[in-house]
């Protein structure tokens, strides 16, 4: 119909106007600045269909969003996490953190035999933008109440139909037609399960006109027409089109029903472009202008009226009225009721809600977490959690090696409610020259699920050298026995509290040293003590964090210690060479009594360290930092006390304190504070490059009654180094020195270690 006709129409029988926005991915992005230019000529449609990502562009704007506000959606968006099964790591639960994202492969096992995994992207943060920004929609009965009537289009995947979308829950419309085969799992809905609809039907302009419209403009930015085979990029891409042969043809049909087409110039961008958002959104704009003109000369030989102003979705809250606990059998109903903290008779709003699946998947125990809200008659909305567990067993493992304790393949496995409901058991083991194993396991406790009773019991072994001048001297050898139980609050994702007991046990021998007599097999100490802990971290990744901060307060009371030296087998006697030449030998039965005289009474000691990211710019952070270990006790410095260890790259153990300039381990203190500054700058994506300058101050004990006299040393630290985010965990090269003694130390690691961390 020519468009002299439609000016002709009265008020009443005005032309409609639909908009079409195909799939096609990362490119579908470029949607955005043909809106834009739509609405500055003064046309908005009365009709919106989408398909893929032309339904999430298509959804959000009929309910109401502005192409600016649509633009700082996608800006705000963390798209390396919507197209992966991760989430961020503050929203993982504090009790899953130490493990979280710390291995190559992970092995679901169903009775006990490996599960191939998907590989499909469940799609969990993606369902937490689409609920968060389509929560408006909870208020229409029917997608035809939108500000705009909007349609979306998905696949059933038992008859390969199309699925059209008209009202509903608007969160699954879009989570359906969004669903790629080759990269998201299905969407499952009421009996079957669909893809996406670009399968069936990429540029849905047969739709459109089904709802009315008199006047259609399409922007298609996929394939027009099926492409030769020489153009085709693999296998994988022969079979897309292959799979989308029906859409393809029916896409050539609507062009022609289209009145006003659009095929945006999106140069190298692909379906996966997703991290050139900000060129994908240029882009748009530009053939948005290119067709300003086209869309003013429609406005006017249609004498539209001049369009409202838009306002911002309304973000009401809604009050529940029942909540229902779906796909769960590992986890109980009143488990997953604890973690989401949500009643009946709560009134919420929409970032409540992502809260409380937040916390329901930080669990680490399912695939997905989501929701729907059902309107009841009275007003109120009754609530459906769907879940997808993951299975009870899991077994994780990765490679790793350093230039300090040489290389090691780790397992993990996991099990979920062996040992009692609401429990998970963690079996961890390092196959390696430095060996270790550890049994961790954790049970919720009371009927919130608030606090839980950890177990862990730790075996490490250790060869690491210590240094004179910035030289290995002698090399250490140590068999680390550790048993711990305490209670933790775990109601936050980003901090907990804890206290217990502990049991130490250490077993030391040197090599290498001629000052050590070789009479001496090993030294064994131990001590039995209780502990209190506050623990915060708010980072954003467990390996490559680049946002918030971490923060840790511990006090130990160490109320029972024992120290020996363990002659070789045979030896009754103990001979030392004095200062002043002599040899002096101290029977075997004596030597447990003098040593007596080197064991301290109880005593307390504190730890704490603070760091936090800072941005400077996008690719940009500051990383301030502190540490302070100390030892309080009003006795003499010629007492054996637990002392910490600074230096080096790794955190073997959560009380280790990194320091540029120094090789692990290699100042050993009983008192010391540290200060840093570290900036981290990521000139490409997954390569992060650091300098960092430390301060530390160190000191022997010293009584509390004499810490107006403690002297001490001091050092400063400096070094540079570079990590790549690959697909074997992280791979740091980094080299400092000190003002001691100059030298440099080097580092290299790889893979993902039994360490807290490993840079």
């Amino acid at each position: 119909m020519p468009l002299s006709s439609f000016c002709q129409e009265s008020d009443e029988e005005r032309i409609k106007i639909g908009l079409v926005l195909s799939g096609g991915g990362a490119k579908g992005i470029a949607h955005v600045g043909i809106i834009r230019a739509m609405e500055e000529a003064g046309i908005r449609p009365d009709y919106v269909v989408g398909t893929s990502m032309g339904s999430v562009v298509g959804g959000l704007y009929a309910l109401g969003y502005s192409a600016d506000q649509l633009e700082e959606i996608i800006r705000s968006i963390d798209w390396d996490l919507i197209i992966s099964n991760r989430v961020d790591f503050k929203d993982i639960s504090f009790e899953e953190k130490e493990y979280y994202n710390r291995y190559l492969l992970e092995i679901p096992l169903e009775n006990w035999k490996p599960s191939v995994p998907s590989g499909l992207i469940e799609g969990q943060v993606l369902s937490e933008v689409l609920h968060y920004y389509s929560w408006p929609s909870n208020t229409y009965d029917s997608f035809d109440e939108f500000p705009i009537p909007f349609r979306c289009i998905a696949t059933d995947i038992k008859g390969g139909r199309p699925v059209i979308f008209k009202d509903g829950y608007l969160h699954d419309a879009i989570r359906s037609s969004i669903a790629i085969p080759t990269a998201f799992t299905a969407f499952e809905f009421d009996t079957t399960a669909v893809v996406d609809g670009g399968i069936v039907d990429n540029f849905p302009v047969d739709v459109v006109r089904e709802m009315g419209a008199d006047f259609v403009i399409g922007v298609n930015v996929s394939d027009e027409d099926f492409l030769d085979y020489e153009d085709l990029n693999g296998f994988a891409a022969i079979l897309t089109q292959l799979a989308m042969a029906e859409s393809l043809r029916l896409t050539k049909e609507n062009i022609d029903q289209t009145d006003l087409y659009i095929k945006p110039d999106l140069g190298p961008y692909s379906t996966g472009s997703f991290g050139a958002y900000e060129a994908i959104l240029k882009l748009g704009d530009e053939t948005g202008q290119l067709y300003l003109a086209d869309f003013q000369g429609v406005a006017d030989s249609l004498n539209l009226p001049p369009i409202e102003k838009y306002s911002t979705p309304d973000n009401r809250s809604v009050r529940l009225s029942e909540i229902e606990i779906k796909g769960n059998s590992l986890f109980s109903d009143s488990f997953i009721k604890s973690k989401l903290d949500l009643d009946p008779g709560d009134t919420i709003t929409p970032s409540m809600a992502k809260e409380s699946i937040r916390h329901v998947f930080g669990i680490n125990g399912f695939y997905k977490v989501d929701y729907s809200l059902n309107k009841a008659q009275n007003g109120d909305y009754k609530m459906v959690v769907r879940t997808k567990e993951k299975p009870s067993h899991t077994l994780s493992t990765s490679l790793h090696y350093d230039n300090i304790f040489s290389a090691g393949l780790l397992f993990n496995l996991t099990i979920r409610n062996w040992i009692g409901n609401s429990s998970r058991a963690v079996i961890l083991t390092d196959i390696s020259k430095n060996p270790k194993i550890r049994f961790d396991y954790y049970k919720y406790l009371g009927q919130e699920k608030k606090v839980l009773f950890n177990f862990r019991s730790d075996y490490i072994r250790q060869e690491f050298p210590s240094y004179e001048n910035g030289r290995p001297s002698q090399l250490n050898i140590i068999r680390n026995s550790r048993v711990e139980a305490q209670l933790m609050t775990v109601n936050s994702l980003k901090e907990s509290w804890s206290f217990g007991a502990v049991y130490d046990l250490e077993r030391s021998r040197i090599r290498f040293n001629s000052s050590i007599p070789e009479d001496i097999r090993n030294s064994t100490d131990y001590y039995f003590g209780i502990r209190g802990r506050y623990y915060r971290n708010s980072q954003n990744d467990r390996n490559f964090p680049t946002k918030g901060a971490e923060g840790l307060l511990e006090a130990n009371f160490r109320f029972e210690s024992k120290l020996s030296l363990n002659l070789r087998s045979g030896v009754d006697t103990l001979f030392l060479n004095t200062d002043f030449g002599e040899e002096i030998g101290i029977p075997k039965d004596d030597l447990e009594e003098l040593i007596k005289g080197f064991i301290p009474n109880p005593y307390f000691s504190v730890y704490g360290r603070y760091s936090r990211f800072f941005t400077i710019s996008r690719n940009l952070q500051l990383l301030p930092q502190g540490a302070v270990g100390l030892v309080l006790s009003n006795e003499e410095a010629t007492k054996f006390f637990r002392e910490y260890l600074v230096g080096g790259y790794q955190t073997v153990r959560f009380g280790d304190t990194q320091l540029y300039g120094l090789n692990y381990g290699e100042i050993s203190t009983p008192n010391f504070a540290k200060l840093g500054l570290v900036l981290q700058y990521l000139p490409v994506k997954k390569l992060y490059l650091r300098s960092g300058l430390n301060f530390l101050g160190y000191s022997e004990h010293v009584p509390l009654t004499d810490w107006g006299n403690m002297k001490g040393q001091s050092l400063w630290g400096y070094g540079v180094d570079a990590s790549y985010q690959s697909i074997l965990g992280p791979i740091t090269l980094g080299a400092g020195s000190n003002s001691l003694d100059e030298k440099i130390r080097f580092h290299l690691s790889l893979g993902l270690s039994f360490n807290f961390t490993d840079r």
